[in-house]
């Protein structure tokens, strides 16, 4: 008797741990710099340059890197740029982590402060919160069938599984060229850049990753003409593919992307002439790809002619419950507190922030904030540039099936659309767009058998057994329990009473024949 195994391949988070730092330190404007008078826009970015995992600890090394757009102090009091670094070593206690574990950290920049302590040097201060989870792979064995199994009953049972088909990093570069409009200067010196996915969207095809999305570019510069200030903002679609093996259009994708490098600079373009913004982003991709599958394995097994042992153990398993997504609609007034008068908005950005998720009768809750910051151009000729930062919240909820109460939620969410605009010179409305996508995967656990072992009979046993017996069905019975206990094949039974499904009622007779 030979016993055919299918790996199902799994995964499951291993540990995970959240710790929260406060970086400080302060920014000496470089030589060439103008004299700062007052600071207008502010931006941070982590860059992770290291994680090094030891038994129940992680070292995780950083840069926080934050760049001051500001005011210079001379009588032109031109729109200046500086940048400074925060380096960091957080060792973090992650329980359960061994040496050749791999780790994902996620970071999120809270309370980002720039203040000026005199015209050379800033300070920075930010609470950072890391996110380091390290997920187990691993497979369950289940016996699906038995070959040369003579005398040998096997039972068999439908899993609805979803098993992890794809697990792997990647990275993808997207490479963008703009070029300014015809009715705009040259560029002389780019003063300060946004660059930005506004959308992406990755999906499995067969054997490889198709990539999708938009940047968003914005650029404030001195222009080569005479020196003024221009801003130009655009969007720029991109797409591509990677390779991944294993890969099918079918499959659940659960991939996510930090970026790990933004490179640009102004090329000429083919007159010579400097009118070309070139763009380079890297973005590491963290790539799950799970299949649904239904799956026959044997749920229990006995003998005709001999005690069969089977070597049955619990498997950890999960299924998709739901997929779904959603999309939250804010819209906000916000009065502006500032000496002059809006005279233009130039630019918006936002960045989401899921803050709490909760499973609820009807749905999923998601909470959270977007924080929104605006630039823009005043009325106030001491302050022609000010900016405007808020938190705007969100709550929204999800449909989802009441049973998802004890699921684990996968849950992604994306600044969809934001629209800034004036009402009057001192307040603006914020129309915004959220993407919620949700899957949920419901745990549980079931019996299989891992290993067969057959022994010689019970003759005590099996002499106790009558010869010829009429069995009243009781309402739980079935056949395979009925034939199980008399040592009979379940299609014989069947042959004997003329059944022809194995439903069985309470109260029916069946005639039982011992075999030998």
């Amino acid at each position: 008797m030979d016993i055919i195994h299918n790996n199902i391949h799994m995964d499951m988070v291993k540990c995970r741990a959240v710790s929260q730092m406060t970086l400080e330190d302060d920014m000496n404007l470089p030589q060439d710099n103008p004299d700062l008078d007052k600071i207008i826009f502010r931006e941070g970015t982590l860059n992770l340059t290291d994680t090094v995992v030891t038994n129940d600890h992680v070292l995780v090394k950083g840069q926080l890197l934050v760049t001051v757009l500001y005011l210079s102090e001379d009588e032109e009091e031109r729109l200046a740029r500086t940048t400074g670094k925060l380096s960091f070593e957080e060792n973090v206690y992650l329980e359960g982590i061994q040496q050749n574990d791999t780790v994902d950290v996620t970071w999120k920049i809270e309370d980002l402060s720039v203040s000026m302590i005199n015209s050379r040097k800033i300070s920075a201060r930010s609470m950072i919160t890391l996110t380091l989870q390290s997920d187990q792979l691993y497979d369950e064995e289940a016996a699906v069938d038995l070959t040369d199994a003579e005398g040998i009953e096997f039972h068999k049972k439908q899993m609805d599984i979803t098993s992890l088909a794809v697990c792997k990093r990647d990275i993808y570069r997207i490479r963008q060229d703009l070029e300014l409009p015809a009715s705009m200067p040259n560029f002389y010196h780019v003063i300060w850049q946004s660059i930005r996915i506004a959308s992406i969207d990755m999906r499995p095809l067969e054997e490889k990753i198709a990539i999708s999305g938009e940047l968003s570019v914005f650029l404030l510069y001195e222009s080569m003409q005479d020196g003024d200030h221009q801003y130009y903002e655009t969007t720029l679609p991109f797409s591509g593919t990677i390779d991944c093996q294993g890969s099918r259009e079918m499959m659940i994708p659960d991939i996510r992307y930090t970026i790990a490098s933004r490179e640009a600079e102004v090329r000429p373009d083919l007159d010579g002439e400097e009118r070309c913004f070139s763009m380079e982003l890297v973005l590491d991709l963290s790539i799950k790809l799970y299949e649904q599958q239904q799956i026959s394995v044997i749920e229990d097994v006995y003998g005709t002619h001999n005690e069969v042992r089977a070597d049955v153990r619990d498997g950890s398993f999960r299924h998709m419950l739901l997929r779904n997504s959603g999309k939250c609609r804010v819209t906000e007034k916000r009065k502006i507190e500032h000496t002059g008068a809006i005279l233009q908005l130039i630019h918006s950005e936002g960045e989401v922030y899921m803050e709490s998720t909760s499973v609820q009768e009807n749905g999923i809750e998601v909470e959270g904030i977007v924080h929104i910051k605006s630039l823009y151009v005043t009325s106030d000729d001491r302050m022609p540039y000010a900016a405007f930062e808020d938190d705007i919240p969100f709550s929204y909820l999800l449909e989802a099936k009441a049973e998802a109460k004890d699921c684990e939620v996968n849950l992604q969410v994306a600044l969809e659309q934001l629209n800034v605009t004036m009402l009057d010179g001192q307040e603006i409305e914020i129309r915004m767009t959220i993407d919620v996508a949700a899957v949920l995967l419901e745990p549980y656990t079931m019996q299989l058998v891992r290993d067969v072992e057959i022994l010689p009979l019970d003759k005590e046993k099996f002499r106790a057994l009558p010869g010829i017996a009429v069995y009243v069905a009781k309402p739980d019975d079935s056949l395979w329990q009925i034939g199980k206990k008399y040592y009979m094949p379940v299609a014989r039974i069947k042959e004997l009473n003329g059944l022809t499904t194995d439903m069985l009622k309470g109260g029916e007779k069946l005639l039982l024949v011992k075999e030998r």
